[in-house]
């Protein structure tokens, strides 16, 4: 009679298990693997038959081993890891596909920023162009705020005007607008008929090439009996013998100044556009170090022409800040031409600043001969060319960054002393 542990081993070992997918050597090994009666250890354990757990698929109707089930579990396990894993590089997929269209949306975003931006930049600059073609030499406008000799009028004068004062006056506005130069602008005020301002663009070949000056006008009730009041804006510069810097004009056809019977003032004679065209050609010339009779003398000899040449560099630096003073404050009513007028001609102003950087002469296109501009001149250009690019900048005109003059350490008699003391502390030969 055998014992009862080896009737419970062959009672099992009755039990056909199935396993799916497997072949009968596979089942075979595995039964003999899992049966407790083979095992040299649990053999003899009398709850090794409480080991052996039989799962019953309620899905497919399967015995499957404890062993086996193992496996199955295992890889459910890394199945849902990698559906995990799948699932988060999707979402990183899209966050980078998401990210790249953020960037292509955005650099998209930046090229349509910078072209609207240039396409604003360019209206506005043809609006500012525009504005300075379509400004009238000769205009009617209202307010005189900003006028030297607004406070002057009915009132300061103890005397009615003449019989014909108002007719001579709309006479005068007649002439101005039919023959006004190119190169002068005029406003009149409608309720102030004793007042006019007028603007004149300097002459080229002069130092005050492409420079705006604006005079101030007073016509006295006696008028034309007595020729007008004029007035300078100077901005406390002195850019001439005969422009003072409290605004004070000297022409002799203002009587202001001497000269012969016939340029003085005649009454009848002598008009409004007669004195801006003798401010234009005798006061803002090529040479104003003679306009002063005194020194008017050595006109021609080597020593006068070389004064006139160092007065003249001192005039270019004067009128350089004065185009600096006009940009920022505009005259009322000229703020359409100043603005134009600088947008026009800014590049050709800081060429030929450039031009007298390098040695050419105040007054010259290209240098003539040997004799050039002072280097104590050339340095001053250099430095005042910064704040004229800022300036221009300013008011809006672009990519002129290349005219501002690198800075360069000048190696002076100071610094050449001091490079010695340094050599000789340091026992440095050299």
């Amino acid at each position: 009679m055998g014992s009862p542990e080896a009737g419970r081993c062959n009672s099992q070992n009755s039990t056909k298990r199935v396993f799916p997918g497997r072949s009968s050597s596979t089942e075979s090994k595995l039964e003999t693997s899992s049966s407790p009666c083979n095992h040299p250890l649990k053999g003899k354990n009398k709850m090794h038959e409480e080991d052996e757990v039989i799962r019953i698929s309620s899905m497919q109707g399967i015995i499957i081993s404890p062993t086996y089930s193992g496996v199955v579990e295992q890889d459910s396990v890394n199945r849902k890891i990698m559906s995990s894993t799948s699932e988060k590089l999707t979402r990183i997929e899209d966050l980078i596909t998401s990210n790249q269209d953020s960037r292509k949306i955005q650099n998209s975003s930046n090229v349509m920023g910078i072209y609207n931006y240039s396409n604003m930049i360019q209206q506005k600059r043809n609006e500012v162009m525009r504005k300075y073609r379509e400004f009238n030499k000769f205009d009617i406008v209202e307010d005189y705020s900003d006028h030297h000799y607004k406070v002057k009028g009915p009132n300061s004068e103890k005397m009615q005007p003449q019989k014909n004062w108002a007719k001579r006056i709309q006479k005068e506005w007649r002439m101005l607008k039919k023959a006004l130069p190119d190169t002068i602008f005029v406003r009149v005020y409608e309720s102030r008929m004793d007042l006019l301002r007028a603007v004149i663009i300097g002459a080229e070949g002069t130092p005050y090439h492409d420079g705006l000056f604006f005079f101030d006008v007073f016509f006295p009730y006696k008028y034309p009996d007595v020729p007008p009041k004029v007035h300078y804006h100077s901005s406390g510069l002195i850019i001439n013998p005969n422009l003072h810097y409290d605004g004070k004009v000297c022409l002799s056809l203002l009587n202001t100044w001497s000269g012969g019977k016939n340029e003085k003032w005649t009454p009848g004679v002598s008009s409004m556009l007669q004195v801006l065209v003798s401010i234009q050609g005798l006061i803002l010339n090529e040479k104003p170090y003679f306009n002063d009779p005194i020194f008017a003398r050595p006109s021609g000899s080597r020593t006068g022409e070389y004064r006139s040449m160092k007065y003249n560099e001192r005039t270019l630096i004067y009128s350089l800040k004065t185009m600096v003073y006009t940009m920022r404050n505009p005259p009322k009513h000229f703020e359409d031409l100043v603005i134009g007028h600088f947008h026009n001609r800014a590049v050709s102003i800081l060429t030929i600043c450039r031009g007298y950087t390098k040695g050419v002469r105040v007054g010259c296109g290209v240098n003539v001969g040997e004799e050039k501009s002072s280097h104590g001149f050339q340095k001053n250009v250099e430095r005042l060319m910064r704040t004229l690019v800022r300036a221009f900048e300013k008011i809006g005109v672009d990519n002129i960054d290349k005219f501002i003059p690198e800075i360069v350490p000048e190696f002076t008699p100071q610094t050449r002393n001091l490079a010695q003391k340094i050599r000789a502390f340091f026992c440095i030969k050299g």
